[in-house]
């Protein structure tokens, strides 16, 4: 059977029982199809918020840019809901095709330019509006896969399991917050086939 999860962390054993039967605290888990936590993740209803600015400057650090198609592939076989790439658009840049190929892969796509501050430098992150969209979606689906590795997320980890969401946070290792890796229900690494080397 082949892979199609390598999940490197699970931290809550009161959730094994009906997430992973077979799993114990601390286990390395290999999801493959055919197997019984397929089905218990295809009931599942998830949304998957992408970091696209964040994403986008770790896979810089490997000399390439993410690999969306793959980074859907990676998800496949879930009942993805709603799929969000938050994405800063430079001044000047046309990202028609970027926005075309996006959609054609199932992902929505919220664009912003950056914002020039009152001395001069450009502030472009997507941080409050992901935290809005991640809490309003709360009460329609059971797990949440954030892309990033950005430790501001914790608080918005934290928020998000009190209301019940199972949280994956999906991202370079390399460059995530061992505090962030720390509070979500399952880690998953992106790994250098999830990369288009430039």
């Amino acid at each position: 059977m082949k892979i199609i999860y390598n999940i490197t962390m699970i931290k809550y054993p009161d959730r094994l029982s009906w997430d992973f039967p077979s799993a114990r605290q601390g286990d390395k888990v290999h999801l493959t199809k055919g197997h019984e936590e397929m089905n218990i993740l295809k009931s599942q209803r998830v949304a998957v918020l992408v970091d696209g600015q964040n994403l986008y400057l770790s896979s810089r650090q490997f000399g390439g840019k993410p690999d969306y198609s793959k980074i859907m592939k990676k998800l496949e076989g879930r009942n993805i809901v709603r799929a969000i790439i938050y994405n800063i658009q430079p001044e000047g840049v046309d990202q028609s095709k970027f926005i075309y190929a996006m959609n054609a892969l199932g992902y929505e796509v919220k664009s912003k330019r950056p914002r020039k501050l009152a001395d001069g430098t450009l502030k472009s992150d997507w941080d409050m509006q992901i935290a809005i969209d991640a809490l309003t979606l709360a009460d329609k689906v059971d797990v949440m896969v954030i892309l990033t590795g950005d430790s501001d997320f914790v608080p918005l980890v934290h928020a998000l399991r009190s209301k019940g969401v199972k949280v994956e946070i999906m991202s370079f290792k390399e460059s995530t917050g061992q505090e962030l890796i720390e509070a979500a229900d399952v880690y998953i690494e992106i790994t250098d086939d999830m990369i288009i080397h430039e």
